[in-house]
């Protein structure tokens, strides 16, 4: 055994080269340890330890068996100082409460078209008429239009409506995406819909968001052009980030199919925003005799490349995956610059420390870990298979090369689905598979050749009233490549559907694959190990036998045969469907049933017209619908369910938990495990999410007068 440790480690000083791979994982591993503290550390907690860490370094220098882990204690408290500060300054007031009519005034700094209207985003705004009951106004609401308002808002204009405003929605259960944390970082502090048209006080200034007049110029030019609406939003979200617009069954289609990541604004997208402009202006430089023998036209063309880049980014609005996908386009042309190889895990590496830096919570969000993962596999693959491809590609003739492309769509296909597998699941709980493979050997191909490139050359010729062909012919390669994954969606095998597991498992499952992808050798299979125990222990995570939404209308329950039965189908959709996915494999929705069947599949439960028994696993408990019947019921439950509040009487002497109006008030939806024999163990979203800025738990409501 110590012969063998003696040989890793000997293979490991072998390659230290390789060792400046892992510098993010420490950040990362602190990034992660600050989100999942349930209360919020003093601001200075991270970056005192950093200062006092930092002379140590000098310190522990040359004994390398201290010096490493000390240097990467320091870089995860590097990390957790960044997610503090970060909270810190984008902290601002939430709404707490559902608001009654009122009117508000501010200015227009974001515009989403939607299928049927528009999403507007506020900012700076005020309560002119009405009351908000708290004591601040948000930074920020996004507010969803009426579908028949005449008035098209433009970022800029100040603007009045009157509109109902809501809380940021907490995670369905717990353990699910939490919507308050993704939106807080967002500046968002509540959402709403309109009760009336739009008004405008004051249009927007001449010269002001220049970029968002450019991207609703591009929008009506693709939409004057194509008649079919769902393709006209197809386009646009192809070329400006604009998504909101696609059909549902379009996005369904998308991502049964595995093509989802081609319509959202991705890496891939930078690759041809960045490489055209490289290719071209490096082409067109050494065209000329001049340029070709005394100007560096290589750099050249990658510092246009970047600048392209940078442009576009703003002209999407800056989104944090186009954020990232700069980053990593920037790192490459510097590379380029200044004579280094780009396409190693360096890359990665250091884009990831940076966006740590910039935004550190976007390592919780499943763009960054899907896109990441694609990225450090892919490199790590064509790094290592590289000598093949350049042995078979250097002497092939066209039809060769072209076979090798399509062999090379198809690994890459391949490889990064395995690597963003395991996050699919966690977050979206299905994972493409042969349906995805078939779907992006189509689309990728069409999509990199045809319908972004086509489309980038509409909009440089919109300024002169061109773009009309070849918006039609970008029309027809989406047609193309959306028929094809029309027809692999409805595969048997198009995907695999899985349940939701936890967050622990996903990151062993990463730090194993990250060890195969950084080192070299017969070592890096040593990953494989730590991976597959936390599949299988992933694998093995309990279920919830009940569910309970935080607005009580919905309950949840687990039969004996796996199936979840519903209280409900006719509220919280979107609640049910989340718990489907995360807790059921996607199953369809089933309704309880009015009474008991006798000897049949629902025999666990009884329902009446004040209550509903639920009988599982030698436990009992009860879903009160009238609370009159508290008593009777506490004598045989061991919890009790109900959307009013509920007080138990005197004459109840058992120990009874109760789950009514004020517990999903206080601590929003409820997830209960049941095991024969053992006490009922009961998770809240609350609970597990303590109190931080983005829960909007930290003041209590405060009435206020209207404006203040």
């Amino acid at each position: 055994m110590a012969s063998y440790l003696g040989a890793f480690w000997q293979e490991m000083q072998n390659q230290r080269e390789r060792w400046i791979f892992w510098l993010p994982v420490p950040m990362a591993i602190g990034i992660a340890a600050y989100f999942s503290l349930q209360g919020e550390p003093p601001l200075l907690l991270g970056t005192l330890a950093g200062g006092f860490m930092l002379p140590l370094l000098k310190v522990f220098y040359r004994n390398q068996a201290v010096f490493i882990p000390f240097l990467a204690l320091m870089l995860a408290v590097a990390g957790f100082a960044a997610a503090q500060w970060r909270t810190h300054n984008v902290a601002a007031p939430v709404i707490e409460k559902r608001s009654y009519t009122i009117t508000l005034q501010g200015k227009v700094v974001g515009v989403e078209p939607q299928e049927k209207n528009f999403r507007i985003v506020l900012e700076d705004f005020s309560v002119t008429e009405g009351k908000l009951y708290q004591d601040s106004l948000p930074k920020r609401v996004r507010i969803r239009l009426k579908n028949n308002d005449p008035a098209v808002p433009q970022a800029g204009d100040v603007v009045s409506l009157r509109a109902s405003l809501l809380p940021l929605s907490p995670p369905v259960m717990p353990g699910a995406f939490d919507f308050q944390r993704h939106a807080f970082f967002q500046g968002l502090g509540g959402t709403g819909y309109a009760l009336g048209n739009l008004e405008v006080i004051t249009p927007r200034a001449r010269g002001e968001f220049f970029f968002e007049k450019l991207r609703r110029h591009i929008r009506e030019k693709i939409f004057a052009a194509i008649d079919d609406r769902g393709r006209a939003a197809m386009i646009t979200a192809f070329m400006i980030g604009e998504d909101r617009g696609i059909s549902e069954k379009d996005w369904e289609i998308a991502r049964e199919s595995g093509i989802a990541h081609l319509i959202a604004i991705s890496g891939s997208h930078f690759v041809l925003i960045a490489g055209f402009p490289f290719f071209f202006v490096r082409a067109f430089l050494a065209a000329i005799p001049y340029t070709a023998l005394r100007w560096p036209i290589k750099k050249i063309a990658a510092a246009v490349a970047m600048a392209v880049s940078v442009f576009y980014m703003l002209l999407i609005g800056a989104p944090i995956p186009a954020q990232r996908a700069v980053i990593m386009t920037c790192v490459v042309m510097t590379a380029i610059m200044i004579d280094r190889d780009p396409f190693t895990l360096r890359l990665a590496a250091f884009a990831a420390m940076f966006l740590f830096i910039l935004s550190p919570e976007s390592l919780m969000g499943p763009s960054f870990q899907m896109s990441f993962a694609a990225v450090v596999a892919l490199i790590a693959f064509y790094e290592s298979t590289a000598p093949w491809w350049k042995k078979h590609f250097r002497d092939a003739d066209w039809s060769k090369r072209y076979a090798l492309y399509l062999l090379g769509c198809f690994a890459t296909s391949f490889v990064a689905s395995t690597a963003t597998a395991p996050f699919a699941l966690y977050h979206f709980g299905r994972v493409p598979f042969i349906g995805g493979l078939a779907a992006n050997m189509v689309a990728v191909p069409i999509s990199s050749f045809v319908t972004f490139p086509v489309g980038l050359l509409s909009c440089l010729l919109m300024p002169f009233g061109l773009e009309k062909y070849p918006l039609l012919l970008t029309e027809k390669s989406i047609d193309v490549f959306m028929y094809a994954a029309e027809l692999v969606a409805g595969w048997e095998y198009a995907g695999w559907q899985g349940n939701s597991f936890g967050g622990v498992w996903l990151a062993v499952m990463t730090l194993g694959c990250i060890w195969v992808c950084a080192w070299r050798g017969w070592i890096r299979w040593a990953g494989l190990l730590p991976a597959l125990v936390a599949v299988v222990m992933a694998a093995m995570t309990p279920r919830a036998d009940i569910l309970v939404a935080g607005s009580g209308d919905l309950i949840a329950l687990r039969a004996p045969d796996g199936k979840m039965w519903f209280s409900t189908l006719a509220k919280e959709k979107f609640v049910r469907e989340q718990w489907l996915v995360r807790e059921a494999n996607g199953q369809a929705s089933r309704p309880w049933p009015e009474r008991q069947l006798p000897g049949g599949e629902g025999d666990f439960l009884a329902c009446g017209d004040m209550a509903c028994r639920i009988r599982l696993k030698g436990h009992e408990i009860s879903f009160i619908r009238a609370p009159e019947v508290t008593a009777d019921e506490c004598m045989e439950a061991a919890i009790l369910i109900s959307k009013s509040a509920l007080k138990l009487p005197r004459s109840c002497k058992r120990k009874v938990q109760v789950i009514d109006r004020w517990t999903l008030r206080e601590d929003g939806a409820h997830a209960i495990y049941l095991t024969e024999g053992k006490l009922p163990r009961i998770r809240s979203v609350q609970a597990e999410r303590g109190v931080r800025p983005w829960t909007g738990a930290q003041k209590k409501e405060i009435i206020n007068s209207a404006g203040k």
